[in-house]
């Protein structure tokens, strides 16, 4: 069955090498802080050792109680990273038995020839069943999403002051704006 897809992408007026640096050892606590049903990451625990390398796994814990672990799959500096969650305890678990994450990071030539970097982070979901594929697109689609979207704003955030200003992609704005606006 094919996974359903959740992507967020963001033009980054920086170098590849500069939102890679910043956004591969990001600390998840600081930047996914909930939305609606979907916790806050409240620690990280049991690091296999630094989160550089393939293979390296840790415990993201959920300020529900809840945890999954995490292990980075692929690492190529400045171009891009991913990992695999699984043994999710969460309420995900009856939904999606696992999720594949990555960043990916695409040199652009943007207007007065700064170096910039199309950043897009995508999840994979594995949904564990056709009948839980529909709820799990409502949930994924309302909710995710938007998580993720404001953890990737917040990660913004910790790039260097000239490399704060983004482009949005358009379609993202206008699905989360109020009616009447």
């Amino acid at each position: 069955m094919k996974p359903i897809v959740i992507e967020v992408v963001r033009d980054v007026p920086s170098p590849a090498e500069v939102v890679f640096d910043v956004f591969m050892p990001m600390d998840l606590t600081t930047i996914m802080t909930g939305y609606g049903p979907l916790p806050a990451v409240s620690a990280i625990e049991d690091p296999s050792g630094p989160w550089d390398s393939v293979g390296t796994s840790r415990t993201i814990r959920l300020a529900d109680g809840n945890s999954m672990l995490e292990v980075l799959t692929e690492v190529e500096r400045p171009s891009h990273f991913s990992y695999s969650i699984s043994k999710l305890t969460n309420v995900l678990r009856f939904l999606v038995s696992q999720f594949h994450g990555s960043w990916r990071f695409e040199p652009i030539q943007s207007e007065g020839g700064t170096q910039s970097v199309r950043a897009t982070w995508r999840y994979e979901f594995e949904v564990r069943s056709s009948i839980t594929r529909p709820i799990s697109w409502v949930i994924l689609t309302l909710f995710w999403r938007p998580y993720m979207s404001r953890a990737f704003d917040r990660a913004m955030g910790a790039l260097p002051l000239s490399s704060q200003c983004r482009t949005t992609d358009v379609m993202t704005i206008w699905l989360y704006l109020p009616k009447g606006l």
